[in-house]
Order: C-alpha cells, then sequence, then structure tokens
C-alpha cells in the first residue's frame, strides 16, 4: 500500500510541475508561423 502512495504521489507531483512547462512548449511551437515580407506578384 505504501508503495502504491509514493508512486501515486509522483506522479501527481510531476505532472504538477510539467504541466506548466508543457503548456508554453505549445505556446511557443504556435507562434512559430514564419509570414512572407512581401507578397508575391500576380
Amino acid at each position: 500500500m505504501k508503495t502504491f502512495t509514493a508512486i501515486t504521489l509522483l506522479l501527481y507531483w510531476s505532472i504538477i510541475i510539467l504541466a506548466p512547462v508543457i503548456a508554453k512548449e505549445r505556446l511557443i511551437n504556435s507562434q512559430k508561423t514564419i509570414y512572407p515580407e512581401k507578397k508575391p506578384n500576380k
């Protein structure tokens, strides 16, 4: 029972610690869109 509790707590803490890091990575990746400086002539 103690090992189950320890594993559960470790998973819980890792999710809490890593959640902001993962959210920040997704935000950075979504802002990497490159736009052309000039529109090409038609």
